[in-house]
């Protein structure tokens, strides 16, 4: 059974930038008794009360990534009590390792926010992903963002830090590849912003599998008569016309791995 929490829970906020800022914001709309800290003073402000406070039911610890074991360190050190929840982007594993470490539960908990748009991001979430330690600890955090009404995504840690990169990461390969489009799309002549509606990954992407194209096929190559053929094209294009083929060439070596690795024979066809 899950747990119910009845009382407003005591949470500790360590780190007040953007991320400390905003999960403070959201705690207090949630009608939670919010502490913060941070080394600089300056950054708090009416949202919570600047105090190392040890009595409490869960940390959030939203410092940069570098200093995340320190303020574990620290937090141990100082006798704070509660689960500890780390909101900062971390490497792989690293939660994992810190458990280990400190003998203590850490749940993973990242943010995915837009720092113009913080404050609305943070009630208004596309999803929440938690990396339980275990799943009392996982319940009570399922139990805090229950109000929001949002796709809760619970998990290990591990898989939760994935989450995060890869989320961050595939924004950055498609913004790369449409700058590669419009580069190409400046040598040739052609229409980038036509480009960009017509093919549009909402569009593109949308009328495949309900949107989930590319997330169904996991260790299936691409294969068929289009989509090879395609790729080829571009290549040869971006060559014809001095634009760097890193990116397309790199979904080719992935691709012939992935099919090097493929027992089963099947591949996506376009």
């Amino acid at each position: 059974m899950m747990i119910e929490y009845k009382e407003p829970l005591r949470i500790l906020i360590i780190g007040l930038g953007t991320v400390g800022s905003s999960q403070a914001y959201l705690m207090r709309k949630l009608n939670h008794e919010v502490f913060g800290y941070d080394i600089n003073p300056t950054v708090v402000n009416e949202i919570v009360t600047q105090k190392l406070e040890t009595e409490v039911d869960i940390t959030f610890i939203c410092t940069p990534e570098s200093v995340v074991e320190d303020v574990i360190q620290q937090l141990v050190n100082n006798g704070v009590k509660g689960l500890y929840v780390i909101k900062s982007t971390t490497p792989v594993g690293m939660c994992m390792e810190l458990m280990k470490k400190f003998n203590t539960h850490i749940c993973h908990n990242p943010e995915f926010l837009r720092e113009r748009y913080a404050l609305e991001d943070v009630v208004n979430p596309s999803r929440v992903v938690i990396g339980e330690c275990c799943k009392k600890h996982g319940d009570l955090l399922e139990q805090l963002y229950k109000p929001l009404n949002k796709p809760i995504y619970r998990t290990d840690p591990t898989t939760s830090e994935l989450i995060k990169l890869v989320s961050n990461v595939m924004r950055c390969l498609m913004i790369s590849f449409w700058n590669y489009v419009y580069l190409l799309s400046q040598r040739v002549g052609a229409n980038i912003e036509i480009i960009a509606e017509a093919a549009d990954p909402g569009k593109v992407i949308g009328e495949w599998e309900g949107g989930k194209w590319g997330t169904r096929f996991f260790g299936k190559p691409y294969g068929g008569k289009c989509l090879p053929k395609d790729i080829k094209h571009l290549l040869n294009a971006s060559r014809k016309y001095g634009i760097n083929t890193a990116l397309l060439e790199a979904t080719e070596e992935i691709n012939e791995l992935v099919r090097s690795l493929n027992t089963g024979g099947s591949e996506v066809n376009g």
